[in-house]
């Protein structure tokens, strides 16, 4: 078994990769909200949801199916070179076809042709995707390099849109700076790259092997994209931009929170696709056993935390123009509990046994369940009907991922944790929404005073429960 970084420094890498994610929402989009307003805010959203489906169909599958690949050949550079070179071509074919559908598009799409700058500044970052290779380092846990790279560009993107997104109208600037931050990152890690492989392998390729897989994994991330970007794109055409701006707050909030939780599951598909590989069963039962336990202890309280937080949230990210996104993430945030449990399920069970028809078989019922009530529920309900049919989703693809790993999930559950997160995090949030009722104040303080009220409790309570015990239930 060759050299590898620990699973709790992967860990913290990746928080703090995470939180670089969380902290850059919430210094730039209380500032670009304000600026663009709903309505051109909607329409930078609605183009990239639409270049996450280009970026998508172009990886079929490769942004997941190559961090198992990469983590089974690491230790043979040999192999690992052949690998990544195979899913590299594969990956810059299928985006040349997206780009030519894309392209023959603007014949019929309206939309496309009205917003011509946005459209060819998504084009121009769906082209230079396969040099990302993110699922590369992912399967090599290079959470150092991803890290500090990721910082860097969020960075420099943070000052260039304080400097050039100044009015309304610029609103097709801040889709470039996001762009030219996406792109700064794929040819970093192109570059980088070659301190891991060479290109020039002499074995015969052999694409078709990867193709299956891939194409499994492909349609299962097809489907969780129904009901994470869809909803945009069907309420842009359905409800228009404005809907779309409040939909995107409501969304960003969430998204920037289950960031957090993500964060651990993240590092352990790679890790626990190689103790597959290297058939280290008792190695994978105690890393498994420790991710569950870790992932419950953070997402339970952090689904109440925001709940009790929804409008001081919203108030801070977009301000009084924002204020009807309020009850869509009140619907949406016990999407951070359902989807925590799902990344177990799904990348710590599923993928990394290779049981990719099941993980598929769960995600399509979702997406079938998130379409069908998104055309029921948004003519009437808009963005409200809209976050309540990618709730519904997101528990029926839990229910069968969690059906299928039942086998897994067995005697991996510590009951005794959960029940006891549960209380702790029950009184916390009684205690902090009696205080609320009794004292508000301005959203910001709102926010940093109860949180640290509601998480101090809730860490006191966890430290009653199992005295010294507490910091190992961690490690």
């Amino acid at each position: 078994m060759g050299k590898h970084n620990s699973i709790k420094r992967n860990a913290l890498l990746n928080i703090v990769y995470k939180l670089s994610s969380m902290i850059f929402p919430l210094l730039v989009y209380p500032y670009v909200s304000r600026i663009l307003l709903a309505e051109n805010l909607g329409k930078v959203a609605f183009f990239s949801n639409m270049t996450s489906y280009g970026l998508l169909l172009g990886s079929i599958g490769i942004s997941t199916y190559g961090i198992r690949a990469v983590a089974k050949v690491r230790d043979d550079k040999e192999k690992l070179s052949k690998t990544v070179k195979e899913l590299f071509l594969i990956n810059s074919i299928i985006t040349g076809l997206v780009l030519v559908f894309l392209v023959g598009s603007l014949i019929w799409i309206d939309k496309f042709r009205s917003n011509l700058y946005l459209l060819f500044i998504s084009m121009a970052q769906i082209a230079i995707a396969p040099l990302s290779m993110e699922w590369l380092y992912g399967g090599l846990e290079e959470y150092s390099y991803i890290t500090k790279r990721a910082i860097l560009f969020k960075v420099i993107s943070l000052f260039l849109i304080f400097g050039f997104v100044r009015s309304k109208e610029d609103y097709i600037n801040y889709a470039l700076i996001l762009a030219v931050s996406s792109v700064g990152n794929y040819i970093c890690n192109f570059l980088f790259s070659r301190k891991f492989i060479y290109f020039h392998v002499h074995e015969k390729l052999e694409l078709i092997r990867h193709l299956k897989p891939s194409l499994t994994l492909f349609a299962s991330l097809l489907a969780i994209s129904v009901y994470t970007n869809l909803d945009s794109v069907m309420l842009g055409f359905i409800n228009g931009d404005h809907a779309v701006g409040l939909y995107d707050m409501a969304v960003k909030a969430k998204t920037v929170t289950l960031s957090l939780i993500n964060a651990i599951s993240g590092v352990l598909l790679p890790r626990l696709s190689y103790y597959v590989a290297q058939n280290a069963r008792d190695l994978y039962n105690e890393t498994l056993k420790k991710s569950i336990r870790i992932i419950f202890m953070i997402a339970i309280p952090l689904t109440i935390l925001f709940e009790i937080e929804t409008w001081d949230v919203i108030i801070i990210l977009g301000g009084n123009e924002y204020v009807g996104a309020v009850p869509c993430m009140r619907i949406i945030m016990p999407i951070l509990l359902i989807s925590g449990f799902s990344n177990i399920t799904g990348n710590q069970i599923l993928i990394p046994h290779g049981l990719d028809k099941y993980y598929t078989k769960a995600v399509v019922y979702g997406a079938i369940t998130d379409v069908v009530l998104n055309i029921l529920f948004m003519p009437k309900y808009s963005i409200y009907g809209a976050a309540l049919a990618t709730l519904i989703a997101e528990v029926i693809q839990m229910l069968v991922q969690s059906y299928y790993s039942r086998s897994y999930l067995k005697k991996r559950f510590d009951i005794t944790c959960i029940k006891r997160t549960i209380l702790s995090t029950l009184i916390a949030g009684i205690v902090v929404c009696m205080m609320k009722y009794m004292f508000s104040f301005n959203p910001f303080i709102n926010i940093v005073l109860y949180s640290f009220i509601f998480l101090g409790i809730y860490a006191i309570l966890f430290c009653i429960f199992y005295g010294k015990k507490a910091y190992e239930l961690f490690l």
